[in-house]
């Protein structure tokens, strides 16, 4: 990956410069057992077989006066005991590493997200069909003081993208931005934001150069129960083949914590993007707890799309049961006639819980339905994933899992409809 590797290095040179040093890593490392009675996911030629998954979760943070971290990671290596497919990689990264170059005046970021992605969102997803995606963000932040309680803010970024398999994904970006920020107080904040993005593709026979001008205001709040950021304005895209597109930005995020065990969430987008940014931005997303690298759903192509999209969570931490849920529903119209094909509607939903029968032992469900409409051929895709686990502490580091599941597809004409049963057990190490 050409740029995971820039990310990791300037991350260690960036911490191991910064004063105060409180480097804090956990990991988990696990051994996994995969039983799949369709691992191809086929629909009339299903091959029963058993795969071998040693993974390795880990997070490492910094909060040290010249640098502040969050990066977390999985990596995992599939052994297809029986030659179904290859055997294979996986793995997912998102990190931000900010380091302070001047304090309270000029900080240098980091940004990484690696995640997997089909490669044809209506075909399987199988060895053939699945990429890795990587975007990374670099860049300087000055601020300056304008008054009391008036700061601004200049940005340069340099954002390069990469997908194993869709070559016209691949790109480079420079964005500039200038900002206006005025507190309120300590917890309200308003900003008065410009930026300023040019695109530059790799491969200008497969995907067309742009540039886009964002004009907006943002407001945050931050209280004891309620989290508030909101963001209103305008964005213009001139592309380099002649054609123009406006409309305009707006987008919501919404946490309340009702109580020490009740946390309530909303978002809200309705603005020009593409799949880049979104993987940057790290757009919501299904988890319901069925382990190994998830595989994402967003279409991997440079084109920009226009999104509509709402979504809603609710999150129980009790002292026996805890339960999350998410739902949501978007709406992508790309501007590009060659994309058309990739115009959609989705619905999904997600859901976990689990339940701590002894102080050692947790059963728990899970599930998770996505439901797709492609506007040109009004086909529609079904899949849904659902089942049980068993889990539990044997010592302090040591715990197992078992996972039964139920994997179904089912597609209109132009894709594959198929059913997977599976049992997946681990045995994980946790530092």
């Amino acid at each position: 990956m050409r740029t995971i590797a820039l990310f990791l290095g300037s991350s260690v040179l960036a911490l191991s410069s910064a004063n105060a040093l409180a480097w804090r890593l956990d990991y988990s490392a696990e051994l996994g057992f995969l039983h799949s009675d369709n691992v191809n996911l086929s629909a009339d030629d299903p091959i029963s077989q058993n795969v071998l998954i040693p993974q390795l979760d880990f997070s490492l943070s910094e909060s040290g006066s010249g640098a502040q971290a969050q990066i977390t990671g999985t990596l995992e290596y599939r052994d297809y005991l029986g030659g179904a497919f290859g055997n294979e990689f996986r793995g997912t990264l998102n990190g931000s590493v900010i380091w302070s170059l001047a304090p309270e005046r000029l900080n240098w970021t980091f940004a990484d997200s690696l995640g997997l992605y089909p490669v044809n969102l209506r075909n399987p997803d199988v060895p053939g069909n699945l990429q890795q995606t990587n975007v990374f963000t670099t860049g300087p932040t000055l601020r300056f003081r304008l008054g009391k309680a008036l700061l601004g803010q200049a940005e340069l970024r340099y954002i390069d993208s990469y997908a194993e398999e869709t070559g016209a994904f691949d790109s480079r970006r420079y964005t500039a931005a200038l900002r206006a920020l005025y507190d309120f107080s300590s917890t309200r904040h308003l900003s008065g934001n410009i930026e300023i993005q040019e695109v530059d593709f790799d491969d200008d026979l497969l995907a067309v150069d742009y540039r886009r001008d964002s004009v907006f205001a943002g407001y945050t709040q931050v209280l004891s129960q309620i989290d508030l950021n909101a963001s209103l304005g305008y964005s213009h895209l001139d592309f380099d083949r002649g054609d123009s597109a406006s409309g305009p930005l707006a987008r919501t995020s919404l946490d309340w914590r009702a109580s020490d065990r009740d946390t309530f969430g909303l978002g809200f987008a309705w603005q020009y993007t593409d799949a880049a940014t979104s993987i940057s931005e790290g757009a919501a997303a299904i988890e319901s707890g069925f382990g190994g690298v998830g595989v994402g759903g967003a279409a991997i192509t440079p084109d920009v799309y226009r999104e509509r999209r709402i979504d809603a969570s609710y999150l129980l931490h009790g002292t026996r049961l805890n339960i999350a849920t998410q739902v949501r529903y978007g709406t992508f119209r790309y501007e590009q006639i060659e994309a058309s094909a990739n115009d959609r509607n989705e619905v999904g939903a997600g859901f976990t819980l689990g339940y701590l029968l002894r102080p050692t032992l947790t059963v728990g469900l899970n599930a998770e339905a996505v439901r797709r409409r492609f506007e040109l051929s009004d086909a529609i895709d079904r899949n849904y994933r659902y089942g049980a686990y068993l889990s539990q502490q044997m010592t302090r580091h040591l715990r197992w899992r078992v996972d039964l599941a139920r994997n179904e597809r089912h597609a209109d004409d132009g894709a594959e409809s198929y059913d997977e049963t599976s049992i997946y057990l681990r045995l994980v190490y946790t530092r």
